[in-house]
């Protein structure tokens, strides 16, 4: 979210109250419980960072002063964060997936896949199932690209198809259309779980549940995601004329078809190499859980790893040439499409994580007692819906970004429980990724919410998302609970 750069006292409050939490709180509050001294410096500065991101001062800035102030509490060295962090796989593969996904959208395979599926013909005088196509098509796009192109493709073809029909600013229709825009790209954003926000909060679960015998993986992850980003599709679709009201009268007549499909929808040389190098690459994750391990090199290809796997895609888009240009040019992709704010958020969390997890330090029985308490002995069906509900909530209240990291710090110790009950806790990651992203009711959400809100559309009566709006909590809870809970007791 772009906020202004300008310190005002306001700002400068807020920057004081992230250092003080991030280098004096620690040293001053008194311990309690099972945590320790060093424990009390390690929610100081989880608190601190996560403010002072919250408050626009963007991801660089405070994930390298997440680090510093690690190091200076003598949990561990520079030279160890350094190792443990930016030398992982995990970091290594979230910055060769920025690098993909740029040679993805700049051949614009994703925008002409989007507009291949709203554009069939027996989508015409069938406006509700035009709408739900519509829908899935915006998540897919922004699972493939990211949640703001999609986005603002999303938009550019709700505004044209208006604009034929005849439906203005003031319509329900064209309200709904862009809510439901919104939500569905900003979900879709959170389908793939080595990208962005979804890298983050997967590696910041990730190391205290294997660490207390708590399998996870990326398929399960992946397939929960998926499933819940059709469900959410389908049910802002649906809504658009029952819950939302919408008038479909005026879509109903036209050849919504022909409309969608300006800009083209057959896929070029370059875009369709793209494509397949792109789920060849997602593909290996998959591949690997069934392959046998008795087959020859199995060993070999085991070891490459997803990120490497990632890396000889792109090397292969780099020495595949159409009309004398190659599918990526590695040098200037490097240096353009890595997003280092997320790259150094995962490295600062990370190594918190590790800090905040470590079991010497008592912060992890403190938070399990707490949530035990809070949530008691809540059934697992009932935890998801609340999670989802709860999650929602805040992330249209606080940043996105600082709502997804303490959700998932919280609620962490309670995943190791229902995990070592037998519940694939993997699924339920996404339930605080994609429920994190779906921030869209006022602009401190973050995201594409300032530019969705800020639009002549939404402008035209501000009021209408509070009211309006709220529809999408009980959409988005009850279709994605549903499906967290399903595939975390069937995969």
């Amino acid at each position: 979210m772009n906020r202004s750069q300008t310190y005002t006292p306001k700002k400068l409050m807020h920057l004081g109250i992230s250092l003080f939490m991030m280098f004096i709180f620690g040293m001053i509050c008194p311990t309690w419980g099972t945590v320790t001294r060093m424990g009390v410096q390690a929610i100081g500065i989880f608190l601190g960072g996560v403010w002072m991101i919250a408050q626009g001062f963007g991801m660089v800035a405070p994930s390298l002063l997440i680090m510093i102030s690690i190091v200076l509490t003598g949990f561990t060295t520079g030279k160890d964060i350094i190792a443990s962090t930016l030398g992982s796989d995990t970091v290594w593969q979230l910055i060769i997936i920025f690098v993909v996904l740029f040679a993805l959208t700049e051949s614009g395979a994703d925008a002409v896949l989007a507009r291949w599926m709203i554009s069939r013909k027996s989508l015409n005088g069938r406006p509700v199932l035009f709408t739900v196509v519509f829908m899935a098509a915006v998540t897919v796009l922004g699972a493939l690209a990211s949640a703001l192109g999609a986005y603002m493709f999303s938009i550019a073809m709700i505004n044209s198809i208006a604009d034929t029909v005849g439906y203005d600013n003031s319509s329900q229709w064209k309200k709904a259309m862009y809510t439901g825009a919104i939500v569905t790209a900003s979900v879709g954003g959170g389908i793939l779980p080595f990208k962005g926000m979804a890298m983050m909060i997967f590696n910041l679960l990730q190391g205290g549940l294997v660490e207390a015998g708590v399998q996870v993986d990326q398929v399960s992850y992946m397939i929960a995601a998926m499933v819940s980003g059709l469900l959410i599709a389908v049910g802002m679709g649906v809504s658009v004329g029952t819950l939302f009201k919408a008038d479909f009268a005026k879509l109903k007549e036209a050849d919504v078809a022909s409309i969608t499909a300006a800009g083209g929808t057959t896929f070029n040389k370059r875009q369709v190499w793209t494509l397949v190098l792109f789920l060849i690459g997602v593909a290996y994750s998959i591949v690997m859980i069934w392959l046998p391990k008795s087959v020859p090199g199995y060993a070999i290809i085991n070891g490459i790893g997803q990120g490497f796997w990632f890396v000889l895609m792109a090397i292969l888009m780099f020495f595949i040439h159409i009309d004398g240009e190659p599918l990526l040019n590695l040098d200037r992709a490097m240096g353009k499409a890595v997003n280092w704010g997320i790259v150094l958020a995962v490295c600062a969390f990370t190594a918190l994580g590790m800090m905040v997890s470590n079991p010497e330090l008592g912060v992890r029985d403190w938070l399990a007692s707490l949530m035990n308490s809070l949530f008691g002995n809540m059934p697992f069906p009932l935890f998801v819906i609340v999670l989802v509900l709860l999650t929602l909530l805040c992330t249209n209240v606080f940043s996105n970004t600082a709502t997804a990291v303490i959700i998932g710090t919280v609620v962490g110790p309670l995943l190791i429980n229902y995990g070592l009950g037998g519940v694939n806790v993997s699924c339920v990651i996404p339930g605080i990724v994609m429920s994190a992203l779906c921030a869209f009711l006022t602009m401190g959400a973050g995201g594409s919410a300032p530019m969705f809100l800020a639009t002549d559309c939404m402008q035209e009566k501000p009021n209408w998302i509070l009211t309006w709006g709220l529809l999408v909590f009980p959409i988005v809870t009850v279709a994605s609970s549903a499906e967290y809970i399903l595939c975390a007791y069937i995969l």
